[in-house]
């Protein structure tokens, strides 16, 4: 018998078979084309409906139950021996799930577990060459977006003290499954008894320890035997069988087939089209036709369109809200006593429109003698002054927020707690009572009303326990400021998106319980993934362009489903890092990405507050360049980042939106003006997946994003008013005033001297180019072509 080719993956179809609790090493998608089921993996359970798939990890116990009689998996099996070749580990672990997870990668996998299956059923005759190409474009999706490293960021444990010891059973019999392992030996290199091994694998493994040694020694026997001429007795002593007949015993159990008669079976005799399709009948064969038929209803994103048209019409038009114009963040209410923060701060609001300036720690400015007796509010009072009389309104953080500079996602440069002053409610309600009613006096009460507040969730307030003190501290703070005014807005708790996901259903369930309930429901959004696995929680960067309105749908469905969802969602931090020393933070990709993500959030998220103003929230000794990737929007020097740009074009959109898509967003006031703001996004690559965050390489940006590829955008107004427009187009890219690739020209030098800082402001700037148009007919038709992250702004504007 010759060798087979080995495939990296195989896909077959599974047709209403309910599966009992198994295990299998090989790596497994379960794609639900008809009807529903329930899959149990370990002790989890998911409910499946009609397209929703799920990734069952190596060696995981799962099983399932089919809810409908006409239940039609497709089942997508990646060779694990091969998998960990290529990526040379064998901790394989994902995570991979559409029932309980939203990613815009879960769309593009399922299309092209679509167009598998589209192909196959077409019967081209290249169709093996182009499922292979298609196969290698799964895994890499699935290697980019939903692998998780085990040396990834062990978070927080779920409870179990010995969660680390699946990892070293499984690593020790991968490692020694062909000699003749014992239990005893196993429980003696893990310094534990047999009796309570055995029961330990049969808790975690559903199996004995046999069962599953033999398990995996079928796995690499099964390879063997499909893709080598190696006789059966040899397969059996290769792969630590002490014996044939145990062999044979084994694989008919799991195989209800002995080695010779699988051989047989699986030696070409039948085509791949009737292994993958088994019994289905040509009815259930059109059915799954016609899935796919309306799969293909919902268009293809395409990664390397280089032309878009965007039409809009004049008179069809909603109000522009904005949700991304209101709210900076700026850190700690002591940096405003610093003129060269208020100096920022003043620019951020005459530049960019920001109403109002968000901060934390203001109860370190109030001097007392202690919490009940005198209090002296000076300082406190000069940072209000400060931000009332330039028109800004605070929105003040009621907690004790640390003090934090942060290199890569856990590793801290600065990590300091702020201490909690307050040792009873009796006293922090003292407090607060007494500030509130200072507030009110100095500023008058119609100004406070317009102020917002806010309590995040120190972990030191325990909120997920029952008798934790974030409830009763929110609710005292409450009452104190609802006494003053039903008006003043508070909200909490500051979860994080994505990376607290484990608390939703927890923290709100139980908020909901009490009689208190927050004004507005606040939330932070910094693009990484909480990952439950094996009892432990992985932190993962994720590179989900769509990040937070995805994790944003993720929690508004917890909160749906506990009747909690008619509060508003405030997203009071945003970014796509948490990082003070990012370098992307300071590029034109940083300014791409704000724009798309703004666009997107039209419409759909209630506040969106930038993280952060200035990079002066950042400084330390590691910072005398004059870029350090931090996520201010102006250098510490005051220089402009192309992310200013990039909510400087953003506020000159018009009040009436006509539209808005993937890359642009038209906009105009009636009065025959009209904005349009668009940008050249780039999404990122694996390659910046797997780089510590301080350590990216300047040298190396263009890894790190998707390709290089311009894009030309053209845009049709219908109903404009016939005649002549100005058209000024004001744009920002790596070639015309990006800091950061006007630093690169200077060589990367940390210590400038003031004439060249002087010309890094100067150049530093968005350009801008004129022309004018004729419009006929009433329509108005524009073209531009856009850089890789270049942001531009075109100001449209009637000539009388």
């Amino acid at each position: 018998m010759g060798k087979q080719m080995r495939e990296i993956m195989e896909f077959s179809f599974a047709l209403n078979s309910d599966r009992e609790t198994h295990v299998h090493q090989d790596v497994e998608i379960l794609y639900l084309l008809r009807g529903t089921a329930q899959i149990l993996i370990n002790e989890e359970s998911y409910m499946l409906k009609k397209g929703d798939y799920i990734l069952v990890n190596a060696n995981k116990r799962h099983s399932i139950k089919n809810l409908e009689v006409t239940t039609l998996f497709a089942r997508f099996v990646i060779d694990y021996s091969m998998m960990t070749e290529y990526l040379g580990t064998n901790q394989l672990l994902f995570w991979c799930n559409t029932v309980s997870d939203k990613d815009e990668a879960y769309h593009s996998l399922r299309l092209i577990f679509d167009r598998i299956l589209t192909l196959f059923f077409e019967g081209e005759q290249e169709e093996q060459f182009r499922l292979r190409s298609l196969f290698y474009e799964a895994i890499y999706l699935l290697v980019s977006h939903f692998m998780i490293k085990t040396d990834d960021i062990r978070v927080q444990r779920l409870g179990f003290t010995n969660d680390t010891r699946v990892f070293e059973i499984q690593n020790y019999v991968q490692a020694n499954y062909q000699k003749q392992l014992s239990l005893n030996e196993l429980a003696k290199k893990l310094y534990l008894t047999p009796a309570y091994l055995s029961k330990y694998i049969r808790k975690q493994f559903g199996l004995s320890f046999l069962d599953y040694l033999n398990n995996v020694r079928l796995f690499h026997a099964l390879d063997e035997l499909l893709y080598t001429d190696k006789k059966v007795t040899r397969i059996a002593v290769d792969n630590g069988f002490p014996a044939t007949a145990s062999f044979n015993k084994a694989f008919k159990e799991c195989f209800d087939l002995t080695p010779s008669e699988y051989r047989r079976k699986h030696s070409g005799k039948s085509t791949p089209k009737e292994g993958r399709t088994g019994s289905l009948n040509e009815m259930e064969i059109e059915d799954i036709k016609k899935f796919l038929e309306k799969t293909r209803e919902t268009p293809e994103v395409s990664h390397g369109k280089q032309t878009e048209l965007f039409t809009v019409h004049g008179d069809k038009w909603e109000p522009l809200k904005k949700p991304w114009s209101h709210i900076i963040n700026i850190g700690e209410a002591a940096l405003l006593l610093r003129s060269d923060v208020q100096e920022h701060i003043k620019m951020l609001k005459e530049e960019l429109g920001f109403t109002q300036v968000r901060i934390w720690n203001i109860f370190s400015l109030i001097i007392y003698q202690n919490a009940l007796g005198y209090l002296n509010y000076n300082k406190l009072d000069r940072i209000l002054d400060f931000l009332t009389e330039n028109g800004l309104s605070p929105f003040i953080e009621l907690g004790f927020k640390p003090k934090i500079v942060i290199k890569a996602a856990d590793e801290f440069l600065i990590n300091q707690e702020s201490e909690i002053l307050f040792h009873s409610l009796m006293e922090y309600e003292h407090v607060l009572n007494e500030l509130a009613a200072h507030m009110v006096n100095r500023y008058g009460l119609e100004a406070v009303e317009t102020w917002y507040f806010e309590l995040w969730h120190d972990n030191r307030l325990k909120i997920e326990s029952e008798d934790g003190w974030y409830f009763p501290v929110f609710d005292a703070g409450y009452s104190v400021l609802k006494r003053i005014s039903k008006k003043i807005k508070i909200g909490g708790a500051g979860i994080v998106l994505g990376y607290e996901s484990h608390l939703y259903e927890t923290v709100f369930s139980a908020w909901k319980k009490r009689a208190i309930w927050p004004d507005f429901l606040s939330v932070y959004s910094y693009g990484y993934v909480m990952i439950p696995q094996e009892g432990i929680l992985y932190g993962k960067k994720s590179l989900d362009s769509q990040y937070t309105l995805n994790q944003l749908d993720v929690l508004k469905q917890t909160l749906s489903q506990l009747g909690f969802d008619d509060r508003p969602i405030f997203v009071s931090e945003w970014n796509f890092t948490i990082s003070n020393r990012n370098m992307l933070n300071d590029s034109c990709w940083k300014a791409a990405y704000l724009v798309k993500n703004c666009i997107d959030a039209e419409g759909k998220i209630d506040l969106l507050a930038c993280w952060h103003g200035t990079d002066l929230i950042s400084e330390h000794y590691d910072t005398e360049a004059v870029l350090n990737g931090d996520s201010g929007l102006l250098t510490k020097e005051g220089i402009c980042k192309p992310a200013f740009y990039a909510f400087r074009f953003l506020s000159r959109m018009q009040p009436r939106l006509l539209g808005r898509n993937s890359h642009a967003m038209i906009t105009a006031n009636g009065r025959g003006n009209y904005g349009i703001v668009c940008h050249n996004y780039k999404k990122l690559t694996y390659q910046y997946a797997t780089k510590e965050e301080d350590k990216l390489d300047l040298e190396q940006m263009e890894s790190y994003y998707e390709d290089n590829l311009s894009l030309r955008l053209q845009f049709r107004i219908d109903g404009a008013e016939d005649g002549e427009y100005l058209v000024k187009s004001h744009y920002m890219n790596q070639s015309n005033g990006s800091v950061q690739d006007l630093w690169k020209e200077m060589g990367y030098q940390k210590n400038l001297s003031g004439e060249e800082m002087m010309y890094m402001k100067q150049m530093g700037n968005a350009h801008m180019e004129m022309q004018r148009v004729t419009v006929k007919d009433g329509v108005l038709e524009l073209e531009t072509v856009l850089m890789p992250h270049e942001i531009r702004l075109l100001e449209i504007k009637y000539q009388y």
